[in-house]
C-alpha cells in the first residue's frame, strides 16, 4: 500500500522545469549538439528573444524533425502533469457534495434521491479524425502518467528510469501514422480506452450511486455509446461488412471481459456450504444444470455452491461466443444480458454485503455493458436515403426515379400510402444498385444483429443534414419493412426497435426543426411509431456545422432557440423530446464546460438524460487517465441531478434565461451572423485565403482517421467538413471559428443592457466565458505570417483587415462584459496553464511556416516527401500544444 504523497502536484514555472529537464535528460542521452539547441531555443522563448530564435531554427535545420519531437514531447508531458493536477485536486466522487449544496439550498432529500435514480449520462465516442495521436502515444501517455506520478508524489527513483525509457522509445517512433486510418484501427483505440479506464470508472460510479441510494441499481446510470462502424456520412470505407464487425467486436470483447470476471471470482469465492446456507432458489439452479458441470467440477457442488455456479456462469459466456455465429441454437446459454444479471442476484443474495461486493461490482459491470459494450449509432446523409427511397419506390411501380426531386407534399403523400403496404425487402435487394443495395442491407444487418446479439447493440438511426419531415418518414418506410419497426394496430402499441433521429445542422434547418417535428406528429404513420416508441422523439443538434454555417454566436443561440421552441412543441404535442448534442473538442464545435452546459441549457430540456458526442482528442483527454474519467462521470451526473431538480423545483433566480434575454440577443445573434457570413461566405476570395493562409492541405492529407475531410469533391466552405475547418484556423492560430463575428454582434447592442443580459442570463454568460477561453489561444502574430503565403497583396491585406478589427472589436466587448483588463483574469487557472504553453507553441508553428515555405520551393520528389512528414510532425506537435484540433 502507498503512504501519502511526499510532493504537490507542480505549477506554474515549476511544472516547465520539471518537463524541461526530463526533455533535456532525454536528448542528452540522444544528441547532445541537439541538447544544447534546445536549451538556447528555450531560453530565448523565455526571454522573448525572437532574432536568437529565429535564428537558432534557421541554423538547425537539419534538425527539424528533432526538435519538433522535442517540443511534441514537451507538450505531451506537460498536459500529463496537468492531468495529474486536476486529478489530485478534486474527488473522484462528485455526488455527496452535490447533493450536501442541494440540502443547504432547501431541496429535500427524498426528492433529490428520487431524481438522482433516474439519471442517465450517455456518452457516444465517434471516430472523428480529431485524435491527432497514434494508439502507441496513447498508450505511452497512460503509462507515463503514472511514472510522473510517482516521480512527484513519492520521488521515486526507479519511476525516472521508467519515464526516460518511456521517453526514448517515442523518440525512435514516427509521430505521424504511415498509413490511412481504418475503421477497425479506430474501433481498437476506443476499446484500448473502454477496457482501460472507462469500465472500471464507470462501474465505480455505478457504485457511488447505488450506495446513496441504499437500493440495489434496477438500470446503469451510464450507458456507452459509439459511432464507430455506424457512421457512414461521407465515409465510403463503412460498410455492412465492417458495421456487422464492429458489432460483432464489441459483443465479444465485453463477453471476454465477463468470462475473465467470472473466472477472478471463482477464485476468490471458495465459500463452503458448512459456513454459509445458499438459497432454496441457488440449489434448485445447481440441481437443474448439475449435466453441465464436468465430472472433475461436479464435486464442488457438495461443498462449494458458488464456486459451482460462476463455473456455470462461465460456461454459459462461452457457449454464448459460439452461439452468435451457429446456423443452430446453442442450448446452455444466454439469451440476454437479463438472464446473466438473474444468475448475479441469485448468488448475491446468499451473502452478506461484505462477502457479495465482487458480485455487486460483476452486476454493476452487467448493467453497464449488457451484451453489446456499448450501444452503435448509425448515421447517414438525407441525400443517400432520398436516392435509395427513389429507386427502391420506382422499382416497386410506387412512384417515378424522380421521386427525391418531388415537392415535399408530394413526397409526403406518396410515403404515407407507402407505409400502409408490407414488402419484403429480400426479394429486391439484388434489383437495386450498389449504393441503395449498401443502405437496404444495413437495415438488414441491424435487425439480425438486434436479434442475435442484443436489442440494445443499435439504438439511433440519425439523418444527417435533415431538412424535410420526409427525411424522417423514408427511415419509417425502410425500418417498418426490415422489421425493425413493427406498428401497433387497435389501438394497440407495436414496438419500434430503432429511434429514427434527425440531425440538425445548419442555422436555417435549427429554425425550421419545430416546423419539421410538428409536421411529422401530424401523420398518422409517424403518429404510430412515436406511441410505439415509447412516445419519444430523440433530436439531435449539431454544433460544429451550425458554427461553421452562421459563426460561434448565432450557432449558439439558434441552438438554444430551437431547443426552447421544441419544448413548447413538446407540452403541446404531448410527446416526450430527447436531445443527442453533437459536440466537440473545441469551443466552436460545442466544446467547453460540460456542466456549465448543461445547467445553462434551456429550462425541461434535459430531463435527467444528457446524450452527447465525445470526439477525437476529448476521449483520451477526459477519459485515458482513471481518476479523471471517474471524476468526469460523477460531475457530469452532479450537473444533470443539479440541472434536473432546479427544474423540477426551481428555488434560485438569480440568473435567468427568459424570453426578454433572448429577445435582447436575437440581434446579436442577426448581426454577429451577417458579419460571418459576410466574410466566409460572401467574400469570393475568402476560400482563396483559407486555402493558402491555413495548412488545410497538408491536413486534408494527414493520416489521423478513416473518413474523407470533404463530403464531396468541391470547392465551397459548405462541402468542407466543420472538423477538418477548425483544426486548419486552430493550426494557424487564429482560430477564427471560435470568435469570428462576435464582435460585430455585440457591437449592434447597448453596452449597459448586453452587461446586465450576461450577470443574469446564464446561457449569454457562459457562451461568452467559453469564447473567452478560445480568444486566449489566439496569437495573430503568428496568424499573421501565415497569412504572408496569400500570393495577392490585395486579398491578404483586405481579408487579415477584417479578420484584425473584429478579433479586436471582440476582445473590447468581451472584456468589458467579463469585467476585465486582461483575458480570463478572473481564472487565473486557466489563463496560466494557456499562457504557459504559448511560447513553446511559437516554437512548432514558426517551424511549421518555414518547413511550408521550403516545401512549396522544392521540385524533388522524395526531398518533398521528407519535408511533408516534418510538416505532419509538426501538426500533430501544435495540436498537443493547444490540448485540442477541431
Amino acid at each position: 500500500m502507498q503512504h501519502p504523497p511526499k510532493h504537490s502536484p507542480l505549477l506554474g514555472t515549476s511544472q516547465i522545469e520539471f518537463v524541461s529537464q526530463s526533455i533535456i535528460q532525454l536528448l542528452d542521452s540522444i544528441d547532445k549538439e541537439l541538447k544544447e539547441t534546445f536549451i538556447i531555443i528555450k531560453d530565448a522563448l523565455e526571454k522573448q528573444d525572437k532574432n536568437t530564435l529565429l535564428h537558432t531554427l534557421k541554423c538547425s535545420q537539419d534538425k527539424t524533425l528533432s526538435i519538433i519531437k522535442a517540443f511534441t514531447l514537451y507538450h505531451m508531458l506537460l498536459n500529463i502533469i496537468e492531468e495529474l493536477n486536476l486529478s489530485t485536486q478534486t474527488q473522484p466522487n462528485q455526488l455527496p457534495q452535490t447533493l450536501q449544496e442541494l440540502a443547504k439550498e432547501g431541496y429535500q432529500s427524498t426528492d433529490i434521491l428520487e431524481i438522482l435514480e433516474s439519471l442517465c449520462f450517455y456518452p457516444v465516442f465517434t471516430a472523428h479524425p480529431t485524435e491527432s495521436r497514434r494508439r502507441t502515444f496513447l498508450e505511452a501517455h497512460h503509462q507515463m502518467s503514472e511514472y510522473i506520478k510517482a516521480i512527484l508524489f513519492y520521488d521515486d527513483k526507479n519511476a525516472k528510469e521508467k519515464l526516460l525509457y518511456r521517453l526514448k522509445l517515442l523518440w525512435h517512433t514516427h509521430l505521424v501514422r504511415s498509413e490511412k486510418m481504418e475503421i477497425l484501427y479506430e474501433l481498437d483505440n476506443l476499446l484500448y480506452i473502454i477496457e482501460s479506464s472507462i469500465l472500471f470508472s464507470a462501474t465505480q460510479v455505478l457504485g457511488f450511486v447505488q450506495s446513496m441510494l441504499n437500493t440495489p441499481l434496477e438500470s446503469s446510470p451510464i450507458i456507452l455509446g459509439s459511432w464507430i462502424g455506424g457512421d457512414r456520412d461521407g465515409n465510403p470505407y463503412v460498410s455492412n461488412e465492417i458495421m456487422t464487425k464492429a458489432m460483432k467486436i464489441a459483443h465479444h470483447s465485453i463477453i471476454d471481459i465477463y468470462i475473465k470476471q467470472t473466472q477472478k471470482l471463482l477464485r476468490e469465492l471458495s465459500l463452503s456450504i458448512d459456513f454459509i446456507k445458499p438459497s432454496r432458489a441457488l440449489m434448485q439452479s445447481l440441481h437443474n444444470e448439475i449435466c453441465e458441470l464436468p465430472n472433475g467440477e461436479a464435486t464442488l457442488y457438495a461443498k462449494e455452491p458458488f464456486r459451482a455456479k460462476l463455473y456455470l456462469i462461465k460456461k454459459k459466456l462461452k457457449n454464448r461466443l459460439i452461439a452468435i455465429n451457429a446456423p443452430q441454437s446453442i442450448s446452455f446459454t444466454y439469451k440476454d444480458s437479463k438472464e446473466l444479471l438473474a444468475d448475479i442476484d441469485m448468488l448475491i443474495e446468499s451473502l452478506d454485503p461484505t462477502l457479495a461486493q465482487g458480485l455487486v461490482e460483476f452486476r454493476h459491470l452487467v448493467l453497464l455493458g449488457g451484451f453489446h459494450l456499448f450501444r452503435l449509432d448509425f448515421r447517414e446523409h438525407r441525400d443517400e436515403i432520398l436516392n435509395t427511397i427513389s429507386e427502391v419506390f420506382c422499382l416497386l411501380g410506387l412512384s417515378d426515379s424522380d421521386f427525391k426531386d418531388l415537392n415535399e407534399h408530394k413526397k409526403c403523400e406518396i410515403l404515407s400510402f407507402a407505409l400502409s403496404k408490407k414488402y419484403n425487402l429480400h426479394t429486391i435487394i439484388d434489383e437495386l444498385s450498389s449504393p441503395s443495395k449498401r443502405l437496404v442491407g444495413a437495415f438488414l444487418r441491424i435487425q439480425w444483429a438486434k436479434t442475435h446479439i442484443s436489442e440494445h447493440i443499435l439504438q439511433s438511426f440519425i439523418i444527417s443534414m435533415s431538412t424535410e419531415a420526409s427525411d424522417l418518414l423514408c427511415v419509417l418506410w425502410l425500418a417498418k419493412q426490415s422489421g425493425l419497426w413493427k406498428a401497433g394496430k387497435a389501438g394497440k402499441k407495436g414496438r419500434a426497435s430503432i429511434s429514427i433521429t434527425p440531425l440538425f445542422e445548419t442555422i436555417d434547418d435549427l429554425q425550421r426543426a419545430q416546423h419539421i417535428i410538428d409536421t411529422l406528429c401530424a401523420n398518422a404513420h409517424y403518429r404510430q411509431y412515436l406511441t410505439d416508441n415509447n412516445n419519444t422523439q430523440e433530436v439531435m443538434v449539431g454544433y460544429s456545422d451550425s458554427s461553421k454555417d452562421g459563426g460561434i454566436f448565432a450557432s449558439n443561440y439558434n441552438l438554444q432557440s430551437a431547443i426552447a421552441n421544441l419544448i413548447v412543441l413538446q407540452d403541446r404535442l404531448g410527446i416526450k423530446l430527447e436531445f443527442f448534442h453533437g459536440r466537440g473538442g473545441s469551443v466552436s464545435r460545442g466544446g467547453g464546460s460540460l456542466e456549465e452546459a448543461l445547467l445553462s441549457s434551456v429550462p425541461k430540456s434535459v430531463h435527467g438524460r444528457l446524450k452527447t458526442t465525445e470526439q477525437g482528442e476529448m476521449i483520451s483527454a477526459k477519459y485515458l487517465n482513471t481518476h479523471i474519467a471517474t471524476k468526469n462521470f460523477s460531475s457530469t451526473l452532479a450537473a444533470l441531478l443539479k440541472k434536473d431538480i432546479n427544474d423540477a423545483y426551481p428555488i434560485d433566480n438569480s440568473l435567468k434565461d427568459n424570453a426578454h434575454y433572448m429577445e435582447l440577443l436575437k440581434n446579436v445573434s442577426l448581426t454577429s451572423c451577417e458579419a460571418y457570413r459576410g466574410l466566409v461566405y460572401k467574400d469570393k476570395d475568402f476560400m482563396s485565403y483559407f486555402k493558402m493562409a491555413t495548412p488545410i492541405a497538408f491536413i486534408q492529407n494527414l493520416n489521423l482517421g478513416s473518413r474523407p475531410s470533404k463530403r464531396k469533391e468541391s470547392q465551397r466552405v459548405e462541402d468542407l467538413r466543420a472538423i477538418p475547418w477548425v483544426f486548419a484556423w486552430t493550426q494557424n492560430r487564429s482560430i477564427i471559428p471560435a470568435w469570428y463575428g462576435l464582435g460585430s454582434g455585440l457591437a449592434s447592442g447597448d453596452k449597459h443592457i448586453l452587461k446586465a443580459c450576461y450577470e443574469q442570463s446564464l446561457f449569454f454568460k457562459t457562451t461568452i466565458d467559453n469564447i473567452s477561453q478560445a480568444m486566449l489561444k489566439v496569437d495573430l502574430d503568428i496568424a499573421y505570417l501565415y497569412g504572408e503565403f496569400v500570393e495577392d497583396k490585395g486579398i491578404r491585406e483586405r481579408i487579415w483587415q477584417h479578420i484584425f478589427r473584429e478579433y479586436h472589436l471582440t476582445l473590447e466587448y468581451i472584456l468589458h462584459l467579463r469585467g476585465e483588463q486582461n483575458l480570463l483574469d478572473k481564472q487565473k487557472d486557466i489563463r496560466d496553464s494557456i499562457l504557459l504553453r504559448k511560447p513553446y507553441l511559437s516554437v512548432l508553428n514558426l517551424t511549421q511556416i518555414e518547413l511550408i515555405k521550403t516545401y512549396q520551393g522544392t521540385t524533388y520528389t522524395k526531398a518533398k516527401e521528407r519535408i511533408l512528414e516534418s510538416i505532419h510532425a509538426t501538426i500533430v506537435g501544435i495540436a498537443q500544444g493547444i490540448r485540442n484540433t477541431g
